[in-house]
């Protein structure tokens, strides 16, 4: 091969390296921004859920006729919603509670959320927690909510019924 042809074919193997660095920046970010959309819907009255990359459920719904984004967590006892997103939501905090999460304990406030929907489901007075910290919009759904709803979870799937 002549110094030409290596200069043809390195260029060559350049630019194909670049067009295959941009195809993957492309499908990482195109997919990478899908992660957290939740994936639910309605069907024969059950509320089905997708589970995400990570095995969570999570969907939208309201709190207050208020859009939020809950993540149902079997390890919550009860409702919590962050303080920054209960500030939005007017929520105010009636008893200081202890409270024991993954990272330590922590003192939360008590309050009552006028309605929490999700699905096809309201629910009226429930109970919740509002937790100290700004990073994080999700509403844990704890057991309070859960424990009303026959759930069954199979195939990366949870059913909820009433």
């Amino acid at each position: 091969m002549s110094n030409d042809q290596y200069a043809r074919t390195g260029r060559t193997m350049f630019i194909l390296a670049w067009l295959i660095f941009f195809i993957f920046l492309f499908l990482f970010f195109h997919y990478y921004g899908q992660e957290n959309e939740p994936r639910y819907r309605i069907q024969q009255g059950q509320l089905i859920l997708d589970a995400d990359e990570q095995g969570h459920y999570r969907m939208a719904g309201h709190i207050n006729d208020r859009p939020v984004h809950f993540l149902l967590d079997t390890g919550a006892s009860l409702v919590a919603v962050p303080q920054t997103l209960a500030n939005q939501l007017h929520l105010t905090g009636r008893y200081p509670v202890r409270i024991q999460t993954a990272g330590g304990n922590i003192t939360g406030m008590l309050t009552r959320l006028d309605k929490l929907e999700f699905g096809k489901f309201t629910l009226k007075n429930v109970k919740a927690v509002i937790i100290p910290g700004d990073r994080d919009k999700m509403v844990l759904m704890g057991m309070n909510v859960l424990n009303q709803f026959n759930m069954i979870q199979k195939n990366k799937q949870l059913i909820i019924k009433h």
